[in-house]
């Protein structure tokens, strides 16, 4: 079977070998690249009517069994009590703990040299028949900031480019309920050479400046979701001349203000910059929360919308692992784990590894002992 190229994961460096929808192929690609004894598959099937063949891959010596007994009793009864899964996004939501958030408790990837340092670090990869992505478990916030060629190019330039990751998350997350909360409330914080440019950018429009937020932050997801449903080159077109064309003509128009779509536009960069695709979803159905908390209490919406936030990312768990990971608990592996979270340390000092693994195996890079 013809092996793809990766396309939803492209990285600079590193492997362009992508999995494939048959099971066996996709084993036979993690095994090329680790050749040890100890490298665990567990079969399974899921679904009473489907009998979706489901592999579960681990290090037997590195893995916690304590991680690997809750993956197994999840999928256990995703076995036992449904009647068909037919592909590894319908078996992320069925074992997720906690099923009311947006965030996603496991990454999704289609790259198996990805799942090789995954599984080298001590965690679990769920793979299924005829799904061309593994699921990787446990899952935190950290980890979905990364990406697989992130290990293969220099901690300084890694660094740099996380930190870019991290902050374009904000931008996507708060830049649009700031810009209403400042426009509707706090006016007074901005120059006012500044608050003179956009009254004047905003002269003749009829909507209140929430509305008109929420207007092109609307068009551009309907301008995304066509050019995801139309296939090849349409698709890149419609969304490259569907958003000229609606944000030229909204302003001309008097719909929007210039200002309006700048801000849009920088949100939708920030959500496209995050790597994690389930994550910049979940990040993308937030915004909209923040930009009718700015819209009716302003920055103090935006603060204790903030708090609520970080309240609920700091109670999620993934199979036992706080979602925050390394930034909570992380004495739990005397604060190694931050070696490689915002910032990458130099690849030599990250010689031990993270706080999934067994404490017996935490060393990885035997001549760091000495």
């Amino acid at each position: 079977m013809e092996i793809p190229k990766a396309e939803s994961e492209k990285g600079i460096r590193g492997s362009r070998e992508a999995f494939t929808e048959d099971l066996d192929t996709n084993i036979e690609l993690i095994k090329k690249r680790l050749k040890d004894e100890r490298l665990m598959q567990v079969c399974t099937s899921l679904g009473r009517r489907t009998k979706t063949k489901t592999q579960i891959v681990y290090i037997e010596d590195i893995a916690y069994d304590e991680i690997v007994s809750r993956i197994k009793d999840r999928l256990q009864k995703i076995e036992e009590q449904v009647d068909g899964v037919l592909d590894s996004g319908t078996a992320e939501q069925l074992i997720k703990e906690n099923v009311w958030s947006p965030f996603p408790l496991y990454q999704a990837t289609e790259r198996p040299d990805r799942v090789c340092q995954s599984l080298l670090e001590g965690r679990v990869a769920v793979l299924l028949d005829h799904s061309p992505e593994a699921l990787l478990l446990p899952a935190t916030v950290d980890t979905l900031f990364q990406t697989s060629d992130d290990y293969y190019r220099h901690f300084e330039v890694v660094s740099f480019l996380r930190i870019v990751r991290i902050a374009a998350a904000f931008l996507a997350v708060f830049l649009p309920g700031i810009y209403v909360a400042v426009n509707c409330f706090h006016s007074q914080i901005l120059p006012t050479a500044l608050v003179v440019s956009m009254a004047e950018a905003r002269e003749g429009v009829p909507f209140p400046v929430m509305a008109e937020v929420l207007f092109l932050e609307i068009a551009f997801e309907l301008i995304r979701e066509a050019g995801l449903r139309m296939p090849g080159a349409i698709g890149n077109t419609i969304g490259i001349v569907g958003g000229l064309i609606v944000g030229q003509s909204a302003v001309s128009a008097d719909l929007v203000s210039p200002m309006t779509v700048v801000v849009v536009a920088l949100t939708a960069l920030g959500s496209f910059s995050v790597p994690n695709e389930e994550f910049s979803e979940a990040l993308r159905l937030v915004k909209y929360v923040y930009i009718i908390l700015g819209g009716f209490l302003g920055i103090v919406g935006i603060i204790f919308g903030a708090y609520l936030l970080i309240l609920h990312l700091a109670s999620l768990k993934s199979f036992g692992i706080p979602y925050l990971s390394p930034y909570t608990g992380a004495e739990k592996n005397q604060y190694f784990d931050l070696r490689d979270s915002m910032v990458r340390f130099p690849l030599r000092t990250l010689w031990k590894r993270p706080v999934y693994a067994r404490r017996q195996q935490r060393v990885r890079m035997k001549w760091e002992e000495k």
